[in-house]
């Protein structure tokens, strides 16, 4: 990807600067929000796949800075309205989709009945269970698309 604004030109400058008086090579990938919002509805077709979902539940993409601090997370499941909220914003994009992965999980649980009012506890059969879901999920995804770890 050649990239030509002026802001990114001063930034490969300033690390082929940094590389010749430090010796240490930076390198930076950029994907565009339309590369990722490509490569998440992908991501969410494998997990639904994985899953065996047929109808998938809705999904919000934040991009606001401060709602991880807010709420103490980087995303949730709603099983009043069967919609995930994950934040993006100032994040990789695999540890975004690992998010995002863990609460399709609990969609899927949802749609099975198996969640109740102690499931998002840490340690809960469900949330071990969503956590390890999205740790494989990521290491079979990872491995096909080694771009997201930009």
């Amino acid at each position: 990807m050649i990239l030509n604004s002026t802001n990114n030109k001063n930034k490969e400058r300033l690390f082929e600067m940094f590389q010749k008086v430090n010796g240490v090579i930076i390198t930076e990938s950029v994907l565009s929000k339309e590369d990722k919002r490509e490569i998440i509805k992908d991501f969410i077709k494998f997990c639904a796949n994985k899953l065996d979902l047929k109808i998938l539940p809705k999904i919000i993409i934040s991009y606001d800075q401060n709602e991880a601090s807010t709420n103490k997370s980087f995303g949730g499941y709603s099983p009043s309205n069967k919609s995930i909220r994950f934040v993006l914003t100032n994040r990789n994009l695999a540890d975004g989709l690992r998010t995002l992965g863990h609460e399709i999980k609990h969609y899927e649980q949802d749609l099975k009945g198996l969640l109740n009012n102690k499931s998002g506890e840490t340690g809960s059969e469900q949330e071990n269970e969503a956590n390890s879901f999205a740790g494989i999920v990521m290491r079979e995804y990872g491995k096909l698309h080694p771009e997201i770890f930009e």
